[in-house]
């Protein structure tokens, strides 16, 4: 099959790693996932 859909670019003005409301809308579910989120807080300072 050669027929792709060609993914849309995003717009400019849309953020590529979400927005205000998102940091707020990360939840852990478990430990690791705790982890993951501490590690990726920019206002976390590095152990």
């Amino acid at each position: 099959m050669t027929d792709r859909q060609q993914d849309s670019a995003p717009e400019q003005d849309d953020p590529t790693g979400g927005d205000e409301r998102t940091e707020s809308q990360l939840d852990a579910d478990n430990a690791v996932e705790e982890d993951t989120l501490k590690t990726l807080d920019p206002d976390d300072s590095p152990a």
